[in-house]
């Protein structure tokens, strides 16, 4: 309780005007004594539009369209061959340019590559001190992992409580893990991040042929994003993880089997990796796809140990459980890497559908950026539904249910939700990390000052 009040306290006496807490690096700042990594927002957007990427700045770009035109092998599922591995590997070859072979805890993740910006940060991710950025490597706080998230069994796959920290909703074993995850947008995506919000930490709205977005919208072609999650498991809990990156996270102390306000810098691995590109020729417009850390395959280096799960480029609307099991088909939207993977199929989504290690194995890639959406006031993001309910509900991938139907529909911007109950809402184009900073803003619009992280209850 002592840290609580002292973070309070912090954010009572420090500069509260919407650009400072916007574009500030963490929640809070390194104590006096580290002398450790310390994360620094790349804020400095481009201000001209990206220039057309080429087949050989983005070799993603350079596949036929018949690639999205899903190809089964002999056991009925689809395919996952080297044109899908070449695919997705020449998406990590551009994320690894600059980076370290090891992803060393001291460098972290380069913002900078051959002395340019290449890699740009989300504004309004340290507004909130329960999960918002820390300050080594600006991580934030996502869904709490279970043992069987790693090892098996589908129990306990929402993993969701009232606040990311608590455990609130674990039925697994009482080895419970926190995730710690940062996402970049390359200089193509910064380009509309820059046109979204302006320098003084306010959102720009405008119109995206005549349907009301925010501004900047949609990402441009060649664009790329890259989200690294890591774990406070450690090899001991998992054993393939051994080899795997370990940084410092000032993350949440564990006490009592639950995760309190106070944080600490402590160890975490990384776990899993997350691309997504802007590719016209999908049907969605974009890309995704993830990797698993697995040091049993032994590579060299990091890098050559990160096994692909699978790409994803359309919700499957037509299979279960968006529709009835009696007029369900294969979902064919997803390729996985059924055989490659030493991590086994838990890592699997929704009825053949993508989903990485620490994602909710209900749900799916897109299925969930699908979602990312806000209310064109900017403002009510704390009174009632704002957009679809992305992270869960009742039933979630267990029966046919309009819930499904309409969370496993394949969207495009600037198309609104399916199922018309949520008004006219912005479309952020999958872009979660925008709808967090648009509701953080709303919430700063509100009370002017972060809320304090409040404990879990005894």
């Amino acid at each position: 309780m002592l840290l609580t009040l002292s973070l309070t306290s912090l954010l009572c006496q420090a500069d509260n005007s919407a650009a400072q807490l916007a574009y500030r690096n963490a929640v809070t700042p390194p104590p006096p004594d580290w002398n450790g990594p310390v994360f620094q927002l790349s804020d400095a957007y481009p201000t001209t539009p990206p220039a057309t990427c080429d087949s050989q700045q983005c070799p993603w770009l350079g596949y036929p369209a018949s690639l999205f035109q899903t190809t089964f092998g002999k056991d009925g599922v689809p395919q996952w061959d080297a044109t899908w591995n070449s695919y997705i590997q020449s998406i990590l070859s551009y994320i690894r340019e600059g980076q370290s072979d090891d992803l060393n805890n001291a460098q972290g993740f380069n913002t900078q590559v051959d002395g340019k910006t290449r890699w740009y940060s989300v504004p309004w991710m340290a507004y909130d001190p329960t999960s918002g950025r820390e300050f080594i490597h600006g991580l934030t706080n996502e869904r709490t992992a279970v043992l069987s998230d790693f090892h098996g069994s589908r129990r306990n796959l929402h993993g969701l409580g009232a606040n990311p920290h608590t455990l609130v909703g674990a039925t697994d074993s009482q080895a419970r893990f926190e995730t710690w995850a940062v996402a970049y947008y390359n200089d193509v995506g910064a380009y509309s991040l820059g046109q979204a919000w302006d320098q003084q930490g306010n959102p720009r709205f405008g119109d995206y042929q005549g349907v009301p977005a925010q501004s900047g919208m949609p990402f441009a072609t060649g664009t790329v994003v890259v989200k690294l999650l890591f774990s406070s498991a450690s090899p001991k809990d998992v054993p393939y993880l051994h080899g795997s990156p370990q940084w410092q996270a000032d993350r949440h102390v564990e006490k009592d089997n639950q995760f309190y306000c106070e944080r600490q810098p402590q160890p975490v691995h990384l776990v899993q990796m997350d691309v997504a590109v802007v590719n016209p020729q999908s049907p969605t417009r974009w890309v995704f796809g993830t990797f698993a850390y697995n040091g049993d395959l032994g590579g060299k280096n990091v890098w050559e140990n990160l096994s692909p799960v699978g790409l994803q480029w359309g919700m499957d609307p037509w299979t279960f459980p968006a529709v009835p099991k009696s007029a369900s088909i294969r979902a064919r939207q997803s390729v996985l890497n059924r055989d490659n993977l030493n991590v086994r199929a838990e890592h699997f989504g929704c009825e053949g559908r993508l989903a990485g290690p620490v994602d909710n194995k209900l749900s799916s890639c897109l299925s969930c950026h699908g979602g990312a959406y806000a209310n064109k006031a900017g403002n009510s993001f704390f009174s009632g539904a704002f957009s679809p309910p992305i992270f869960g509900f009742d039933g979630l991938c267990e029966q046919y249910s309009q819930d499904n139907s309409n969370y496993f529909q394949t969207l495009t911007f600037p198309m609104q939700p399916a199922g018309g109950e949520y008004g006219q809402l912005l479309n952020l184009d999958t872009s979660l990390q925008l709808q967090i900073a648009l509701q953080q803003w709303s919430y700063f619009q509100r009370d002017k000052v972060p809320q304090a992280c409040v404990d879990p209850s005894s």
